[in-house]
C-alpha cells in the first residue's frame, strides 16, 4: 500500500484528493476531546445540529458507528455540551485518529470509508 506525506500542522490530514466537508455539531459532554477523535451522532437538535460523542463500539446510542471527525485542535465538553466543527468527508492519517475506549481504526475503517472519511498510512 502506498504511503502519504501528510499536512505539517498535527499529521491529521493525509491527502487532498477529495474534498474536505465540515459541519457544525455538538459535541455531548464528557471529557476533553482532541482534534482528530472520530465522533458518532447520538441524536439531532431540532435545528439539524447533530449532538455527537466519541466513537465506541461498546456503546448502543449510535455513538458505535463513525459519523465525522472533530476538526477544532481542542474541545472542553468536560461539563457541557458545545459546539464544534466536525470533518464528514477528506482523507485522514489513520495513525492520527483517536477513538473511545479500546476501539481502534481497524475496527472502524470500513465504515468510515463508507461515511466519506478515507484513512491512509503515511510517512512523516
Amino acid at each position: 500500500m502506498p504511503k502519504y506525506v501528510v499536512d505539517g500542522y498535527d499529521k491529521l490530514i493525509a491527502g487532498m484528493v477529495g474534498p474536505f466537508i465540515t459541519v457544525s455539531v455538538i459535541v455531548k459532554a464528557g471529557g476533553i476531546r482532541e482534534r482528530g477523535t472520530v465522533l458518532g451522532v447520538v441524536d439531532q437538535e431540532e435545528d439539524g445540529t447533530w449532538i455527537v460523542d466519541v466513537v465506541d463500539s461498546t456503546a448502543t446510542d449510535g455513538s458505535e458507528t463513525p459519523f465525522g471527525i472533530l476538526a477544532d485542535p481542542e474541545v472542553d465538553a468536560t461539563t457541557e455540551d458545545v459546539r464544534a466543527t466536525a470533518f464528514t468527508s477528506g482523507e485522514f492519517n489513520r495513525d492520527a485518529l483517536i477513538f473511545g475506549g479500546t476501539d481502534t481504526v481497524d475496527m472502524h475503517e470500513l465504515a468510515m470509508r463508507n461515511v466519506g472519511l478515507h484513512t491512509k498510512r503515511v510517512v512523516g
